[in-house]
């Protein structure tokens, strides 16, 4: 698969602050490629380098092969949805979809043609003389994604398109955004903080911070071997602790024995930084001489969380089912080496 989008050390600074700081990205074509971070790490920054609307300090895009570092919105073969849609209010959902290829110029019996194809692809047929005050948000996010393909852009950049809706909507819409990826083959990049989404649409992610690029990786690669602390705690929910190397694992500072996992090795005494995950922790019963005592109960339906304290650690711990340990609890705890990943910065 070639590279159809590369960002070759772009920078960006708003004043004192520096937005992206020599950021390199490599987005193949036609996959879905998801920018992930927290509020302020420069997705967005980013994703308005790509389409135009901004130009870097430093650095360089390209598109097919095609220097586009300095060429204008609309002469890129690129399109934005945007946050809040930016549909046109006055007119119908059929209107808002023809808008761009009208003042493209195109023939009346291309656009026709055209705009039946994506309505039926966003399932909107029965909706198309309606105006946008007239559609739900799910019907608003179709038409704004229907606005943006008609125009058959080589890259459709998504501004956390999901953002205002509520959480079932959300997890729909991501079904029919995967469904309506696999029909155009339009390659994706998709903007979004929220670890979920990023995680059950794309092909790959960047996991960014402080406007650099921390790790570049497929959904499940990023959760089982994060390059980064960072990244271990922000692709879901995990325990960062410190030990030492010792025969078969780690013995961590509250005394707990960690597993490491298969294939790595550390020389005994050596300070090494681990990520546990709480699905991979065992609770057990305990006794009065074991030090962990569950401080924590949250229900979360299909699982559990507990926080469990002793000997100066809280460690995070889901299980299945309902509670079966109460606050104040003594327990036993263990870790399971396939929860278990090595991190880099040992001491630090």
């Amino acid at each position: 698969m070639d590279d159809s989008l590369v960002i070759d050390a772009v920078s960006r600074r708003f004043g004192a602050l520096r937005a992206l700081d020599d950021v390199s990205l490599s987005i193949r074509e036609g996959e879905i490629f998801s920018l992930l971070g927290p509020s302020g790490c420069g997705k967005t920054t980013l994703l308005r380098l790509l389409a135009g609307f901004d130009a870097p300090e430093a650095g360089r895009i390209f598109l097919a092969g095609k220097d586009i570092t300095a060429l204008p919105p609309e002469h890129r073969p690129v399109n934005t949805v945007f946050q809040n849609y930016a549909l046109f209010p006055h007119l119908s959902v059929r209107e808002n979809i023809a808008f761009g290829p009208r003042l493209a110029g195109w023939s009346r019996s291309e656009l026709r043609t055209a705009i039946d194809r994506m309505l039926a692809l966003v399932k909107l047929e029965s909706h198309a003389d309606c105006k946008p005050a007239q559609l739900s948000g799910g019907q608003k996010q179709r038409t704004a994604l229907a606005r943006a393909l008609v125009n058959r852009p080589r890259v459709l950049l998504l501004d956390e398109p999901l953002a205002a809706l509520d959480l079932k909507l959300r997890q729909h819409l991501l079904v029919e955004l995967a469904s309506l990826h696999r029909e155009v083959g339009t390659t994706f990049v998709y903007v979004t903080h929220d670890q979920g989404e990023a995680m059950s649409l794309s092909h790959r992610i960047a996991v960014m911070n402080r406007g650099r690029v921390e790790q570049v990786d497929e959904p499940e690669r990023l959760y089982r071997q994060p390059a980064t602390a960072f990244v271990a705690a922000f692709i879901g929910n995990t325990n960062i602790v410190d030990g030492r190397a010792e025969s078969g694992g780690v013995r961590l500072a509250d005394g707990l024995f960690a597993p490491l996992p298969d294939g790595v090795n550390a020389a005994s005494g050596t300070s090494l930084r681990l990520s546990v995950r709480p699905e991979h922790m065992r609770l057990e019963i305990g006794g009065l001489e074991d030090p962990w005592r569950v401080a924590e109960v949250v229900f979360g339906g299909p699982h559990t969380q507990y926080w469990v304290e002793g000997r100066g650690q809280r460690w995070l711990i889901q299980q299945p089912g309902p509670p079966a340990f109460a606050r104040g609890a003594a327990v036993q705890l263990r870790v399971e080496s396939a929860g278990v990943s090595l991190l880099p910065e040992a001491g630090s």
